[in-house]
């Protein structure tokens, strides 16, 4: 089992090195196929983005591996609302949770007494 955290700044550039720390941690875990690698390392991405874009910080990364699933969230201090809104046919920006939905099980958030935010996707493995 693997269970990871990664703190950083809520600056855009930061969303590359989040997309980095995912991949290299799951291809240090064996049993996780490439296809799944490339869905978490998306939704990690858009999950920092979003970070980055409505929450303050600091913002942190986390991420599970075990025997069936990949559990990646954010966390943020708190900001402005992530929605995840059925996005129009034409967007140029609000369908990073729509690409999230897709690619994972399971998503949501949850408010912390803290008044920070996590929100979390799980890919499956198998």
């Amino acid at each position: 089992m693997l269970l990871e955290r990664l703190e950083f700044a809520a600056e855009p550039a930061q969303v590359r090195r989040v997309r980095a720390w995912v991949r290299e941690r799951l291809t240090a875990v064996k049993e996780v196929p490439d296809e799944i690698l490339a869905d978490v390392v998306l939704i990690a991405g858009e999950l920092a983005a979003n970070a980055v874009a409505h929450g303050t910080g600091p913002v942190r990364a986390l991420l599970t591996c075990a025997d069936s699933a990949v559990w990646i969230g954010v966390e943020d201090a708190g900001g402005t609302a992530w929605l995840d809104p059925a996005a129009p046919k034409v967007a140029p920006v609000g369908t990073g949770l729509t690409l999230v939905a897709a690619c994972s099980r399971r998503r949501g958030q949850f408010h912390r007494r803290d008044g920070g935010r996590t929100v979390w996707a799980e890919i499956p493995i198998a």
